[in-house]
């Protein structure tokens, strides 16, 4: 059988995609923290949690979400997605703001039912949205950097953003990805929607927040300590 046939494609849309399974792993953790009566953890994750989703949403509103309106005639909009991250964070404020653990706890299902059945919903709508934004892994790598990455930079946030998505893919996986899958998915698409620059300093980041092994897998199979693939 043809090797080259089995190597799969770099899928720089995963940036998005493996961060929703950090998310779900995140929720897992949460759920178990306030039924141990761990208030104090738990509010230790959820802030940490709404960290990431706030680099998260900088790619999504304004940014790719436009475009992939755009590719699909109003899909995006007809869905609702941005009005769900409205409701989100209204029920995100009232888990903020809950004095009690069981308000704390009353707070986090409502918000917990929505979110879940936001992220499905999105992935539902954009997974094949994004694969028309351009006909090679290539262009889609570009079009991930210049519609999500960029913003995502502007925001401030990404370095910090990074080692914890990468810290949490390694410990946990995703809901179909072992965690040297999950890593690779994410940072090999990472690399193909980053300039050599912009690599040089985010590869380190990766390397700093896997495993040696997954690490090590890496390099061997998928060049990712290489440079990054787009053009300055």
């Amino acid at each position: 059988m043809n090797n080259e046939a089995q190597t799969p494609i770099p899928m720089s849309f995963a940036i998005l995609r493996n961060t929703h399974e950090v998310f779900r792993s995140s929720i897992s953790l949460m759920s178990d923290m306030l039924e141990r009566g761990e208030l104090h953890k738990f509010r230790q994750e959820w802030g940490n949690y709404q960290r990431c989703r706030r680099t998260h949403l900088s790619m999504e509103d304004g940014a790719v979400f436009p475009l992939l309106d755009e590719i699909g005639s109003g899909a995006i909009s007809e869905a609702g997605l941005a009005q769900e991250h409205v409701v989100d964070l209204q029920n995100a404020e009232r888990v903020g703001n809950a004095s009690t653990s069981e308000e704390t706890a009353q707070a986090f299902e409502t918000w917990k039912k929505h979110q879940l059945e936001h992220l499905a919903h999105e992935e539902k709508v954009m997974g094949p949205l994004t694969m028309k934004t351009s006909a090679t892994p290539e262009g889609r790598g570009q079009v991930v950097h210049d519609t999500l990455l960029l913003p995502a930079l502007e925001h401030g946030d990404f370095d910090w953003y990074l080692a914890f998505t990468i810290e949490r893919l390694t410990a946990f996986g995703t809901t179909n990805q072992p965690p040297n899958v999950a890593v690779r998915v994410y940072a090999w698409g990472l690399q193909h929607a980053a300039t050599p620059a912009e690599w040089s300093e985010w590869k380190e980041i990766v390397r700093s927040n896997t495993s040696e092994e997954i690490w090590d897998e890496m390099v061997t199979q998928f060049q990712i300590d290489g440079d990054g693939k787009i053009k300055d």
